[in-house]
């Protein structure tokens, strides 16, 4: 089970609305809200460890461009 985003705890799906809700605080999300509220979180400690986000984006377009087909 995925930990809630706000205080850290357990966040339980609840199949009748389709949202997980936390067991402490009750916020309610849909799973791709949960996930990008995860994502933002994420990019917030990065920048906050001395590496910007900026530059870590520009090297994920760096590699995605590398890594694709290339036109001959």
């Amino acid at each position: 089970m995925p930990n809630c985003p706000e205080c850290a705890g357990l966040m339980k799906y609840d199949s009748n609305r389709r949202l997980y809700a936390c067991q402490r605080c009750g916020l309610a999300l849909k799973r791709d809200d949960l996930d990008k509220m995860w994502e933002l979180q994420r990019d917030r400690v990065r920048e906050e460890k001395g590496k910007p986000y900026e530059e870590q984006r520009k090297r994920k377009e760096y590699l995605d461009w590398w890594l694709s087909e290339k036109e001959k």
